[in-house]
């Protein structure tokens, strides 16, 4: 982007289409990050000064700062026990004069349940937008997470199911969000409609929208566009290993995984999300759980996010851009979210890294979890710090 042009089609122009095609969308374009991807399409839809963005209390720091970047406030909701998403009832709950926008994170594995947002959103003329950073190749009801809502933000960072190191994409069917988006990611300028002598930007001067230098690089694009071609080959097997590993679980006590809606046909898996009854493991916490299955493994084991009203990494009070007027309004203490600290001290995530292996590596999991739990009296017993060894 915003380079010379060398006589042929960029790579970001042949991905964009792909991709857009791919979700059966009407439009996208790439950006640098998944970050930015959100930052725009906040914007997008009209995002503004003082203006209230409805997000999930359990999901990444930037779902959030995305807001505050653009001196709304954040207003956190509380999740849904089966999918970790958002919860409809919370959101309808946390609807004010001031709410601007609603953004929708599909997580982990699970999409969050679109026909009732989507009703919601309507009802109250609000702007959905779905952040599906990890929902790459889901399918809710046969359309593809991405085309829901009204815009849609992808991450292609590095840990993601279709990666270029760092990147996003944004995708929305909407000619006058399209068209903001556009200017929005490139300094307030856009492809010519025709091509340019070779040598000259390919890129015209329109200024009808203050951008911002979003793009992506040509090589970063040529990275997603071999992403592409391996997506659905790779979301099958992680489908078909997952139901693997939820058998398998199925055998141990005390163990489930999450529960999608009927809606969600396809599941994409960034992490494959099993929960844990605590009195089934001698009382173990979360971290020890995971502590003594990655001695097992040699692979990482985590907790879920920690709820945006205790992350230390969300702390909007230390936001130097944000107007002292709205501090109090966006004090992340403010809002309740006992669900979502319920189930990020029960849940242990899988990489999806885990699910592109053979059946032999998913009995594996299996077989170190219920080692675990077999043990997990002794394991209780050792003090804070100590390191499990297998």
């Amino acid at each position: 982007m915003s380079g010379a042009w060398n006589g042929q089609r960029t790579m970001d122009q042949e991905f964009s289409e792909r991709f857009a095609a791919y979700l059966g969308a009407s439009h996208a374009y790439t950006v640098d990050h998944g970050s930015s991807a959100l930052f725009a399409a906040l914007q997008a839809v009209g995002v503004g000064f003082g203006q209230e963005v409805i997000v999930p209390g359990l999901t990444w720091v930037a779902c959030a700062s995305a807001a505050l970047r653009l001196n709304a406030v954040p207003v956190l909701v509380d999740v849904s026990a089966d999918t970790l998403c958002m919860s409809p009832a919370a959101v309808e709950a946390a609807i004010t004069p001031s709410t601007a926008a609603i953004l929708v994170v599909h997580l982990y594995s699970a999409m969050a349940d679109m026909e009732r947002l989507r009703s919601i959103a309507d009802r109250h003329h609000l702007p959905l937008v779905e952040d599906c950073a990890q929902a790459h190749g889901a399918i809710w009801d046969g359309r593809h997470a991405g085309t829901l809502g009204d815009v849609a933000a992808f991450s292609m960072q590095q840990g993601k199911v279709m990666t270029c190191g760092e990147g996003g994409a944004l995708v929305t069917s909407d000619p006058a969000i399209a068209r903001r988006l556009e200017l929005l990611r490139t300094d307030g300028r856009r492809y010519l409609a025709a091509a340019p002598p070779v040598g000259h930007p390919d890129l015209e001067e329109r200024g009808d929208i203050q951008g911002f230098n979003l793009c992506l690089s040509e090589f970063q694009s040529a990275l997603l566009l071999d992403a592409l071609e391996r997506l659905e080959e790779e979301t099958e097997q992680r489908a078909a290993m997952a139901d693997l590993l939820a058998r398998r679980l199925g055998e141990l006590r005390g163990v489930e995984p999450i529960r999608p809606h009927p809606q969600n046909t396809r599941r994409a898996y960034y992490h494959y999300a099993v929960r844990f009854e605590a009195e089934e493991f001698a009382g173990c916490s979360v971290e020890q759980i995971c502590a003594a299955l990655e001695a097992e493994l040699g692979t990482w084991v985590h907790p879920p996010y920690r709820p945006l009203d205790a992350h230390p990494l969300y702390r909007p009070e230390r936001y130097a851009g944000l107007p002292a007027a709205l501090r109090e309004r966006a004090d992340p203490r403010r809002f309740p979210l006992p669900e979502a600290h319920r189930q990020a001290s029960r849940t242990l995530l899988f990489h999806h890294s885990v699910l592109l292996g053979s059946e032999h590596h998913i009995n594996a999991i299996a077989e170190a979890l219920a080692k675990v739990q077999a043990g997990a009296a002794a394991l209780r017993a050792l003090p804070r710090g100590v390191r499990v060894e297998s």
